[in-house]
């Protein structure tokens, strides 16, 4: 196993990380009135229940990537760069990747984005080197550090760990990211995942509400989390719908 692989494990601690519920297992049946009395009968399992009705699945064959989202929704906006691809659907119009604000119509109040982002360590990266070429991940492997409901802050931002997750091969954290109180930017609060596996490739998957209607300038925060509430469920249903080949 590579150093790589070693430190992977050991700071995204694989043991400890909690399972994503499973579908229940199918129910089975009873036998027949014509099977002959006294013999053993096995049931066939009947069919299982489809757990997200009224989903569209979408699977990205490049990386063998599938998840399952409302048909309601907008989307996928497929974003495919070297070494990774980033999907995004929402309650509202998704825009292609890039598109600056003022290409944007104004959209639905209270709408939430959903974004899948999947890159390949197809360089091989060590866990530092990682650090230096995708800075992002930092803040990410900082909550590793901390315990479910411990947050960290800086004079930007206000990072808060919400639960261990795994989803097949790879395991991370999930946490919530807002401004901090100090902060004087634009409203932000996002519901982020961050997962690697054991060869240091990386799945990120960000919940974000999205022109969030707010009454009240001083209580903004409790606006975006009122949106982050309604949409959870479909949220996690959708980390749960994700398989990666």
């Amino acid at each position: 196993m590579t150093a790589f692989m070693l430190a992977a494990l050991a700071i995204l601690g694989l043991t400890g990380c909690a399972a994503i519920p499973q579908t229940a297992q199918p129910t089975t049946t009873q036998g027949s009135a014509t099977d002959t009395p006294g013999a053993q009968t096995t049931s066939a399992p009947a069919p299982s229940a489809d757990p997200y009705p009224g989903w569209t699945t979408y699977t990205n064959e490049t990386f063998g990537l599938s998840f399952r989202y409302p048909s309601s929704w907008y989307g996928p906006d497929v974003y495919e760069f070297t070494g990774g691809v980033r999907l995004a659907v929402g309650s509202d119009v998704v825009y292609p990747y890039g598109t600056g604000p003022e290409d944007r119509q104004p959209g639905a109040p209270d709408a939430y984005v959903i974004v899948i982002q999947y890159i390949l360590n197809t360089a091989g990266w060590t866990l530092e080197q990682a650090r230096v070429e995708q800075p992002w991940i930092n803040e990410a492997l900082a909550v590793l550090d901390l315990q479910d409901g411990e947050s960290s802050t800086t004079a930007r931002s206000l990072t808060t760990r919400v639960r261990p997750l795994t989803i097949g091969r790879f395991s991370g954290v999930e946490f919530l990211s807002t401004l901090s109180e100090t902060a004087q930017t634009e409203p932000f609060f996002s519901r982020n995942v961050f997962l690697m596996d054991e060869n240091g490739n990386i799945l990120q998957i960000t919940g974000t509400p999205d022109n969030v209607a707010v009454t009240d300038p001083r209580n903004w925060r409790k606006a975006f989390e009122t949106v982050d509430a309604a949409n959870r469920e479909n949220l996690y249903d959708l980390i749960e719908s994700i398989h990666v080949e």
